[in-house]
């Protein structure tokens, strides 16, 4: 059934599901993600975003509708959660231009997602900490922030990457379109059909 959906809806329809769902899943467990000192934000909206780069389906889709996607999926996580414009909207889009780039060098199976994963993702995080750090939004220095804020953080996305990669491997994959251009029908074949074909009629 999903091959009938073309891969650039389900990826807008996954990605601002995500972005709902990261305030409930940060709001459901609020007491174990900002527990003092510590905080670590869930950012399922982001691995959804790098998803068609991490499971090698991004060539179904235009370049372009995957950084719209980012674009407007980072607009939302700003308004709906950190309040300030910009950072997320500038962010993710970044963060799946550096994924892509980082993927052209390495094969597709989970242990490279997980690899690309990780490096995007901690530099969405030091991007984050700088944007804040220039509008003095943050009162931690750069080792506070890596231990209370970016490792946690880190762990807790692991975790949601590797419950959810298996699943969004196979629905990315279920969207393929047939390759038209790779059936090669030659004009002898043709004729060989179409005389065939006429046979079978007289008969």
């Amino acid at each position: 059934m999903l091959k009938y959906v073309h891969t650039s809806w389900l990826h807008f329809v996954l990605v601002y599901l995500a972005v709902m769902l990261d305030g409930g899943i940060a709001l459901h467990f609020a007491p174990i993600l900002f527990k003092t000192p510590m905080s670590a934000s869930p950012y399922l909206s982001l691995i959804i975003m790098m998803m068609p780069i991490l499971t090698g389906t991004d060539s179904q889709m235009k370049g372009r509708w995957l950084y719209i996607a980012a674009f407007l999926g980072g607009l939302l996580f700003d308004i709906f959660y950190s309040g300030i414009i910009g950072i997320s909207m500038i962010g993710f889009p970044l963060t799946v231009w550096a994924a892509s780039k980082l993927q052209a060098y390495l094969s597709h199976n989970f242990l490279s997602a997980m690899a690309v994963w990780f490096v995007s993702m901690s530099l969405y995080l030091v991007f984050d900490y700088a944007a804040f750090g220039i509008i003095n939004l943050t009162n931690l220095n750069f080792s506070e922030f890596i231990m209370f804020h970016m490792f946690p953080t880190l762990i807790v996305n692991l975790l949601i990457l590797v419950v959810i990669y298996g699943v969004m491997n196979y629905l990315y994959h279920a969207t393929r379109q047939p390759d038209v251009s790779a059936y090669n029908v030659d004009q002898r074949d043709l004729n060989m059909r179409m005389t065939g074909k006429s046979r079978s009629t007289r008969l």
